[in-house]
């Protein structure tokens, strides 16, 4: 952009620097489509996912890698795929559900899988890269931005990608400051609609100014002690297998009574489902349905503090009461 002088004061950020930085880092729009960027670059010809997943990725793949074979696996009750055997030109892309897996965890499978491995990280940005694996980071989840992802690996190979600008698909962003996230959701649907077909490019510059405004360890710690403090609260019902202290994207919290995730959208804690594709799959297991449908995604991030999680840990005890009558 050619310099220019005079004229009225843009919107201003403060200089800082981004959190991922680096020869070993690409800027791209979107999650999905820094996983198809690892995939070229690791010059594979066919990718495992997991059943229990986004159709988002696969979409992404047949759009931008047509030649490239989809085949899926199933995660025990760990969260860990089973029964995957990889050959030359193939890799798995292995989600970190929620940001909750330990690294020695991670160190295992891409020693299991002998580098061949992406570790997706987009429910996890504050996760340490492995230098052996490809990992890839989403902003959206954790930031209030439009667009933005990383994909990072030791050498990764760069090319020149267009950028787009995100300003036009950011007003939802300045109404939330107005008016609370509900009176723009349809513009933030339409946003995220458009990231679905508009294939890759690079990080927007407003993405990125904003990006390295962020306060990262003060949000760091926000996470940190929301997670705790709900964790304390509801641990001794939570069936959901993984837990540990992490800067994590939100809380699952896993519970038997299916009933308990529109009882809280009632209550204006409004929990995603993750993912209702998966619930259509025929090749899914009860294990991977059972997530999908029971499993309640409770906020933790950085508008909120520890009595804001007192409150949705107490809402969520009388709740289950109720629906356990």
């Amino acid at each position: 952009m050619e310099k220019e002088y005079g004229g009225y004061l843009p919107l201003e950020l403060s200089k800082g620097r981004p959190y991922y930085t680096g020869d070993d880092v690409i800027a791209l729009n979107a999650g999905r489509y820094a996983i198809t960027y690892a995939i070229e670059d690791a010059g594979w010809k066919k990718i495992y996912l997991p059943y229990w997943l986004c159709d988002t990725v696969k979409d992404a793949i047949h759009i931008c890698l047509p030649d490239v074979e989809i085949g899926y696996y199933h995660i025990d009750d760990q969260l860990l795929p089973t029964d995957v055997t990889l050959y030359d030109q193939e890799g798995i892309l292995w989600v970190n559900y929620f940001g909750l897996q330990s690294e020695l965890v991670i160190e295992h499978l891409v020693q299991q899988f002998h580098g061949q491995i992406i570790i997706d990280n987009t429910q996890s940005f504050f996760t340490k890269p492995h230098l052996q694996a490809w990992q890839v980071y989403s902003c959206r989840k954790f930031f209030g931005v439009s667009d933005g992802s990383y994909v990072i690996h030791h050498n990764i190979r760069h090319r020149e990608i267009a950028e787009r600008c995100s300003s036009i698909y950011s007003l939802h962003l300045l109404h939330s400051l107005e008016r609370g996230t509900n009176y723009s959701y349809s513009l933030n649907k339409e946003n995220e609609t458009r990231l679905g077909f508009c294939g890759p490019s690079a990080m927007s510059r407003l993405t990125s100014g904003i990006l390295s405004s962020i306060n990262y360890e003060q949000m760091q710690e926000t996470r940190n002690k929301n997670l705790a403090a709900l964790h304390q609260i509801l641990s001794p019902y939570n069936e959901f297998p993984v837990f540990r202290s992490a800067p994590a994207m939100s809380y699952p919290f896993l519970w038997k009574e299916k009933q308990l995730k529109n009882a809280l959208i009632q209550s204006k804690i409004y929990v995603p489902t993750l993912w209702t594709e998966t619930l259509e799959n025929p090749g899914s297991s009860c294990w991977e349905r059972y997530l999908s449908e029971h499993l309640c995604i409770l906020p933790i991030d950085q508008r909120y503090d520890t009595s804001d999680m007192e409150y949705i840990g107490n809402t969520v005890l009388n709740l289950i009461n109720e629906t356990s009558l």
